[in-house]
């Protein structure tokens, strides 16, 4: 299973989604909204058991 998850640049979680598209909007909206960080998207796979 993969988790996306927006993260700053400092690397600290904001928010996780399972679906791509979803997370890529919102790292592109949190960055234009607040002109003081960047946030960006990495992908956290999980192996399910």
């Amino acid at each position: 299973m993969t988790i996306y998850q927006v993260l700053n640049e400092d690397s600290q979680l904001y928010c996780e989604y399972m679906d791509v598209d979803k997370a890529m909007h919102s790292a592109q909206d949190l960055t234009v909204w607040d002109d003081e960080h960047y946030y960006h998207v990495e992908e956290l796979e999980l192996e399910v058991v």
